[in-house]
This record gives structure tokens, C-alpha cells and sequence, in this order.
């Protein structure tokens, strides 16, 4: 599966509601129990199906749906807040807010719950930074291979190949 990762940092496609309803109803009714459980949500199991924050806007779950963090990077075109030129602002800061402390909570869950229903949910700050770094590094390169200010053309791979 293709790892897809949230406007803040978590990952969408460890979540298990991500393409909840390619995995079956009894799939959501065992998640809408475990959050219920383990984060005290009341999510109708019907509702646990999400594409991701880069999926349709009707495909989100409906908090996700409400994340001002999600919907500044699809005003912007950015898939997360790692393409943002502003490192921190107050959505960023209020999405990852929400996420910070399932590790405290992770620690209560048995192994294999944390894997199924914290897990992705859990880094989201260093994935996040991760994923900035490498947007950065490639702009890097990018910028490097447009060739320069004395009329040189841009590399391309045949041209550095030889």
C-alpha cells in the first residue's frame, strides 16, 4: 500500500478508517468500538471510511473534513504542510495538537490495538519534519539542476550521464 500522509503529519494510510469500506462493514464496526473505547468517539461505523487528506473532500471523515491544517494545503495545491513555506502557523499548531497525546495513550493499549488504532497517529510531528526536509532537499536539487545565472543550460540526467 502506498504510504499517504496528513496535511499535519499523521499517517492516513495506517489509519483505520483509511479505505474503510474496501476493508468491510465488520472492519468499521470493530474500529468505531475500539475508538470508542480507546478515545471515547461516537462514530456511526457507516462513517468510518476515509480517503486520506488528499482524497475527495467527500471521502474524508468529518473532523478530518474540518481541519483548517487540511484545507489551507488544498487552498494552497500543497499535499501536506511540509510544502508550506511558513514552518508553523496556528493551523499546523492546533492540527498537531490533536494528535500529541495518543503516545500517552498508546502506552495503555495492548500491542496490538496501539499497531491497529494509534500507531499512525503517533510521530506525526517528525514525520512531519521528515517529509519538510525532503521537500526542501529536492527544491535543492531542482533549483540546482535549472542551470545557473551565466547561461549554462539546466543538467539532465543525459547530460550528467555523459
Amino acid at each position: 500500500m502506498k504510504t499517504i500522509m496528513s496535511a499535519c503529519g499523521v499517517l492516513c494510510s495506517g489509519c483505520a478508517a483509511y479505505h474503510g469500506s474496501a476493508k468491510g462493514i465488520e472492519h468499521k464496526k470493530r474500529t468505531a468500538v475500539a475508538w470508542k473505547r480507546i478515545y471515547r468517539l461516537n462514530e456511526k461505523p457507516e462513517n468510518l471510511s476515509c480517503g486520506g487528506c488528499q482524497g475527495p473532500q467527500n471521502e474524508l471523515l468529518s473532523y478530518c473534513r474540518k481541519c483548517k491544517a487540511q484545507q489551507c494545503c488544498r487552498k494552497k495545491g500543497f499535499r501536506s504542510c511540509a510544502e508550506c513555506p511558513v514552518k508553523s502557523c496556528a493551523r499546523l499548531r492546533r492540527a498537531q495538537a490533536v494528535w500529541d497525546s495518543v503516545p500517552s495513550i498508546g502506552k495503555k493499549l495492548s500491542r496490538a490495538d496501539f499497531v491497529k488504532y494509534a500507531k499512525p497517529y503517533c510521530g506525526h510531528r517528525e514525520r512531519l519534519e521528515r517529509a519538510r526536509r525532503k521537500v526542501k532537499e529536492t527544491t535543492r536539487l531542482r533549483g540546482r539542476n535549472q542551470g545557473n545565472d551565466n547561461g549554462e543550460a539546466p543538467l539532465t540526467r543525459r547530460s550528467r550521464m555523459g
